[in-house]
């Protein structure tokens, strides 16, 4: 095992430490006239996939069918989001960002990019590159691990002296 188990802990720590940190930064610099945090993270993941079955979307978020269904209700109410039969399978719908929603989404990640810029102000290229770089690879490891995983299990190794079950 190459991360001890007190490593994995404090890293857990500081990503649950980072999380409210992108909470508490979320609502203090959220346009209340534009899609919440939540939508956003929805409308993000149909950009960076175009259009996606409802399904799989919920998936890549991991939440319920039932809380996508209210989110894409919304945005597809306020021009963000359209959403279509799949032509494949008549139970399923495809879904995709709208113009509106494609220009919001990339007018969002620039005023976010321009807070974080602000915010890292003390920061040099190199360190934030060298962030970028360890916060792409755990989000890539993390990702892979789950895509492995069977549905219904536990990624939790049988303790020493346990037989498998």
């Amino acid at each position: 095992m190459a991360v001890n188990q007190r490593s994995a802990e404090e890293l857990t720590t500081l990503i649950h430490r980072l999380q409210r940190q992108l909470r508490c930064i979320a609502q203090k610099i959220d346009d209340p006239q534009g899609p919440g945090t939540a939508m956003q993270g929805v409308m993000r993941v149909i950009g960076d996939h175009g259009e996606i079955r409802a399904t799989e979307l919920a998936e890549k978020l991991g939440i319920g069918t039932a809380g996508l269904s209210r989110h894409l209700s919304e945005l597809v109410a306020m021009g963000y989001v359209s959403r279509r039969p799949h032509p494949g399978d008549g139970r399923a719908h495809l879904v995709s960002l709208t113009t509106a929603g494609t220009q919001a989404v990339a007018e969002e990640m620039r005023r976010r990019g321009a807070v974080l810029q602000h915010m890292l102000e003390d920061w040099t290229e190199e360190e934030a590159r060298s962030a970028s770089e360890s916060l792409t690879r755990l989000t890539d490891t993390l990702q892979t691990s789950i895509r492995a995983m069977k549905p219904g299990t536990h990624p939790m190794p049988t303790p020493a002296g346990e037989d498998a079950k």
